[in-house]
């Protein structure tokens, strides 16, 4: 069979950001081959340059960014290098991992309708085409949505389905399971099964998630350092597994345990961080047709509680979080933090209760440099320079960022962006975070890392919000959850840890918890 991909001795370097200093290397002479109709994953540590890879096949590189291209790319008979990303985009889908960027129309509809019409697809069949993508994902009923008002979750969705509406002869699609809860991501399995059976299209799936992977990739690509230091099948997650867990790939032995979360009549006696006082939200763009983003929601978070918001794609999870710092205000109802109604001050007042990351890192990112970034927060509240100087020198020591301290946040893959968000939150000492799917994007070790460090936090008194659909992170880490529906709570209590109940190690010299300045683990 015929290869429909071929990758020989390909390196890229990125421009030197801000024009000084030095190109930062992305590729290293790597080399890789995929036959038509195939499913290929793209796996490996973050940074290791799986999405600067995808980016080369799709023409991003080197049409769209700044840098020096060796080598040789060549996809459905395109030579990506002399062929522009109008043309390959007809015989190439491609959805990187902010779908916020891809999306252009105003509808879904007109969204997944556009590069039909790009085409000069008839009307009648791209009306077809556009009810078949809908119905193959299960977003009917988003048809006629604002694309500006759709969860992160249904953004990709849409930018799936935009993807693959022309029958693309490839598809190539970063980190979706980061973005799609798990009937989303059902859906796209099915729709690569369908499409790679109907049309012999050939997938290619970055992932850190690699479960689906384990059971169905014909090829598998390691990548480490910018290189690909095996080029294998399925069998590497048996074969190589002791190697794969050392760069810090998940390797997944069984389905995920389904998440029980146990009623929890409230504390009449407690002392709660957060208080959610029948919360209804909806965005100011948001048809008055649709439903509210929250809708009634009313339950309380104790002090030093580790909460998880869960739901799935569209349930208002991220709306919640970012009522907690004032960032949004309610329709409705009131949030109270530490005795504070949250209406009363600005997101800048609020920085000294509550320390945020949301679902976007690079959104808050405005300094020259990592440790500058790091560093913004503590020093705008006031804090004199020797303590955040050490500070700062906890975080990048904690999130092994020395490598690129001295360079913009900006110019880093998206999971080291979301290592130094992490890091921009945690050197505040807030008495709350708030991390909304901290974890998305990071390969095992910074996620472990990550977590433990927070879980620390919260035994020495540090209140935890976390808004996540991953139900093993819940039971490990998590005390409680709240689960929401269409914006509404359906349930709120414990969390039943199926004796799988994260142990923290034992305190070390590093980073200090909000409360009370004791070590967490690093």
């Amino acid at each position: 069979m015929a290869d429909i991909i071929t990758v020989m001795n390909l390196g890229w370097r990125y421009a030197a950001p801000g024009g000084g200093g030095e190109p930062i290397q992305g590729l290293r002479d790597a080399s890789c081959y995929v036959q038509q109709g195939a499913l290929a994953g793209v796996i490996g540590p973050t940074g290791s340059g799986k999405s600067t890879l995808v980016k080369a096949l799709a023409g991003i590189i080197p049409h769209c960014t700044n840098g020096s291209l060796n080598g040789y790319v060549r996809i459905a008979d395109m030579n990506v290098k002399s062929t522009t990303v109008s043309d390959l985009s007809l015989r190439v889908g491609y959805v990187g991992q902010d779908p916020r960027a891809q999306l252009t129309s105003p509808t879904v509809a007109e969204e997944i309708a556009f590069p039909l019409e790009n085409r000069g697809v008839e009307p009648d069949e791209i009306e077809a085409r556009v009810d078949d993508v809908l119905a193959m994902l299960h977003i009917e009923d988003l048809r006629e949505r604002d694309t500006a008002t759709l969860s992160t979750g249904e953004m990709e969705r849409v930018a799936i389905g935009a993807a693959i509406a022309g029958e693309p002869d490839v598809l190539i699609v970063d980190e979706p399971a980061s973005l799609l809860d798990e009937e989303g991501y059902e859906d796209l399995v099915n729709v690569i099964d369908v499409m790679r059976r109907r049309t012999r299209m050939t997938a290619v799936l970055v992932e850190q998630d690699t479960r689906f992977l384990a059971q169905r990739a014909d090829a598998v690509f390691l990548m480490v350092n910018g290189e690909i230091i095996r080029r294998t099948t399925a069998d590497i997650f048996t074969r190589e597994r002791s190697l794969l867990e050392s760069v810090g790939v998940i390797v997944s032995d069984q389905d995920a345990t389904p998440l029980v979360i146990e009623s929890d009549e409230p504390d009449a006696a407690g002392n709660p961080a957060v208080v959610f006082n029948h919360v209804h939200a909806r965005y100011a763009d948001s048809p008055p047709s649709e439903a509210p983003q929250l809708d009634d929601v009313a339950f309380a978070v104790q002090q030093g509680d580790f909460v998880a918001i869960t739901g799935g794609n569209g349930s208002g999870k991220s709306t919640l979080t970012r009522l907690i710092n004032a960032e949004l205000r309610p329709d409705r109802g009131q949030i109270v933090v530490n005795g504070v109604d949250v209406a009363s001050r600005t997101p800048v007042q609020m920085a000294q209760q509550v320390a945020v990351v949301d679902q976007h890192p690079a959104d808050m990112f405005c300094a020259q440099s990592v440790r500058e970034e790091i560093g913004f927060g503590p020093r705008a509240l006031g804090v004199d320079d020797d303590e955040v100087a050490r500070r700062v020198n906890e975080m990048v020591r904690l999130f092994d960022l020395y490598d690129v301290e001295d360079m913009p946040a900006g110019a880093l893959s998206s999971g080291e962006q979301r290592a130094v968000a992490l890091a921009c939150a945690l050197v505040m000492h807030a008495p709350v975070l708030v991390l909304d799917e901290p974890a998305a994007g990071l390969d095992h070790r910074l996620k472990s890392r990550l977590l433990n460090t927070v879980a620390r936090m919260n035994q020495e008194g540090t209140t935890v919000i976390i808004a996540t659909e991953d139900a093993d992170l819940i039971q490990r880490y998590c005390s409680h959850a709240a689960r929401l529906d269409q914006g509404r709570l359906v349930s709120y209590g414990r969390v039943r840890a199926n004796g799988r109940r994260f142990l923290a190690p034992p305190p070390v010299q590093g980073v200090r918890a909000a409360s009370n300045g004791k070590g967490v683990a690093r």
